[in-house]
């Protein structure tokens, strides 16, 4: 997972662009259903709403028309009239006794009225309480109720909604229902009937089929005035306004009748029957009644579908990435010189052609590789053989002039001796074409080298050879110490007037054989040390031209060097009138191996 986010990646940038595109989507997504959630439940509760204020309108119309038809039925009532007749007035006590009977068993079956008054065309009132007192400054006769009732007799006179102060100490909201009363003889009007509602019936049927936690309706008249609002008080006093005269134009059109002011839903219904204006409002935040809840809720819905794909986007993103970094982990094998297959690999056509691609330019590599490694092997082979045939030509003429020198002199035992020491010389030299000989057998070339040059210089020089035992099977590279004695012998002794030492020694230290040639010629300055140990890493004609003995010890080095690695060769130490020494390092077979 670590690599998959780091930046400039495939794995990167393919996750980053799904993740962008997927996030943009749900949260699009989750806009739109949102706000479809929210279109959905408003149009839900606006349809619920119109449903609940039809249903109010009815259940209102059903009441008046129960309380009309109550009315109707007191007025019918025996002695109803004849209380009001003033004929009867002999017997009036005995009439408002029926009365107060028949009222007051009416008041006891319905709770939902307050009271219930018989009033003359005087203005007397009779009710269920005999001992009622009425207020004096109230005129009956003025009242609008009364006025109503006596105007249009043929029909029930409904009030709105005001405090009723007929009795004394009693001042109690109410809705009244009145009615002329009509002489059954001769049509005549004999008084009112006047029937007080509770205002806890309107306010209960109001408050029993709201929407929301805080909506409300109430009641209008055809004239605007309120017949019933839940905060009464309120807006008689001014501190609440309602939308009046909005509602009432509303409520004159058939097709719409709802508007909003942004925070509120107001439904207007006109009751056919009453005329009265039923209005309901609906709060714009109780529509969804948990706003937070329906936030936590699409929210977490939208971080479930987010890990979701996102997990799957990680899924799709490692299955596209894997195999290339499989590949790329195969093709960064070349910089450590393996070249590893691909092989069969689950992964799309084209990284199965690259793939392909790949082994097919690996196996070729390979190939190549090989033919290389061959052609080295004979190019070193070659330069082997050329730099041993630079030595050959060189020793062999100084060795053939001596036998020639001894032959003048008649010297016949020195030259049978000299000529087989050569012929044993070069049967090492040839050793069969091997390019290794034992260190046994490179010594036993430099002593037949040393007979061959004692009888050139007889008593110029002697010679110690001493070479660790153990190391007499190990290999090396035929003809190194000889060049390296013939130096010593031709640049160091031979010049001095002193009777010269050549030593000659090979130990094992740790995997590495170490041979020193070491004489006690003329030595040489540092400057012309640090020139030879420099020289031997250049061309043989400029190491040739900077020393007369470069030649030598520079073909010995270039052998080494080329056939066990640039760790090994020759170093050069010396000192003016004291000798020299050459180091040879060579690895042991056990190294090799």
């Amino acid at each position: 997972m670590k690599g998959l986010f780091r930046i400039g990646t495939l794995g990167s940038r393919i996750y980053t662009v799904f993740i962008v595109f997927i996030f943009g989507t749900i949260f699009i997504m989750q806009i739109v259903s949102f706000q479809f959630t929210v279109t959905t439940v408003r149009n839900s509760m606006i349809a619920s709403n119109r449903t609940l204020l039809s249903q109010l309108t009815r259940q209102i119309d059903s009441y008046i028309e129960d309380m009309e038809n109550l009315s109707l039925a007191i007025i019918e009532e025996s002695g109803s009239q004849d209380v009001l007749r003033s004929e009867y007035a002999v017997s009036l006590n005995d009439h408002r006794a029926l009365i107060q009977e028949q009222i007051g068993r009416y008041l006891k079956a319905r709770d939902d009225i307050l009271n219930i008054y018989f009033t003359d065309l005087s203005g007397t009132i009779f009710s269920a309480d005999a001992a009622v007192q009425i207020n004096p400054w109230s005129d009956v006769t003025e009242s609008p109720w009364f006025v109503s009732a006596l105007e249009n007799p043929d029909r029930t006179i409904i009030s709105g909604s005001y405090v009723q102060n007929l009795i004394v100490g009693e001042y109690s909201w109410v809705t009244s229902l009145s009615r002329g009363i009509l002489s059954s003889d001769t049509e005549e009007p004999l008084g009112v009937l006047l029937v007080d509602l509770k205002f806890d019936s309107i306010q209960e049927l109001c408050q029993s089929m709201v929407t929301g936690r805080r909506g409300y309706n109430f009641i209008l008249d055809e004239n605007g005035d309120y017949v019933y609002h839940p905060t009464q008080q309120l807006v008689y006093s001014g501190v609440k306004d309602e939308p009046v005269q909005q509602l009432l134009e509303i409520a004159q059109q058939d097709e719409q009748n709802m508007f909003t002011d942004g925070q509120h839903y107001y439904f207007v219904n006109t009751s056919s029957m009453t005329g009265w204006h039923v209005v309901s409002v609906l709060f714009r935040d109780d529509m969804i009644t948990d706003w937070t809840y329906v936030q936590i809720t699409y929210a977490a819905i939208g971080l479930i579908l987010f890990l979701i794909v996102g997990l799957a986007t990680n899924r799709i993103t490692r299955g596209i990435t894997s195999p290339v970094k499989r590949l790329q982990g195969i093709m960064k094998s070349v910089d450590t010189g393996d070249f590893h297959l691909v092989g069969q690999i689950d992964a799309t056509d084209e990284i199965r052609e690259l793939a392909h691609d790949y082994d097919i330019m690996v196996t070729r590599i390979r190939e190549l590789m090989v033919e290389n490694v061959k052609e080295q092997e004979l190019k070193r082979k070659s330069d082997l053989k050329a730099l041993q045939a630079q030595i050959n030509p060189h020793f062999l003429y100084n060795t053939l002039d001596s036998i020639i020198w001894m032959g003048e002199m008649r010297q016949h035992k020195e030259v049978v001796l000299m000529t087989s020491a050569l012929s044993k010389l070069m049967r090492i030299s040839i050793s069969k074409g091997r390019e290794l000989i034992s260190v046994r057998d490179e010594i036993d070339h430099v002593r037949s080298y040393l007979t061959i040059e004692e009888m050139r210089y007889r008593n110029k020089y002697d010679s110690h050879i001493d070479i660790d035992p153990g190391i007499g099977d190990e290999h090396i590279l035929k003809i190194t110490l000889q060049p390296l004695v013939e130096n010593a012998i031709y640049h160091g002794i031979k010049e001095v007037d002193h009777k010269g030492l050549i030593e000659i020694t090979g130990r094992r230290e740790a995997k590495v054989l170490i041979f020193t040639v070491s004489d006690n010629g003329r030595g040489m300055s540092p400057e012309t040390v640090e020139k030879l140990n420099t020289l031997r890493e250049e061309p043989d004609d400029e190491a040739d031209r900077a020393s007369g003995q470069g030649m030598g010890v520079r073909n010995v080095h270039a052998r080494i060097r080329l056939y066990f690695g640039e760790s090994y060769g020759l170093h050069c130490e010396s000192t003016p009138g004291v000798g020299t020494t050459i180091t040879v390092r060579i690895p042991s077979s056990e190294a090799i191996r």
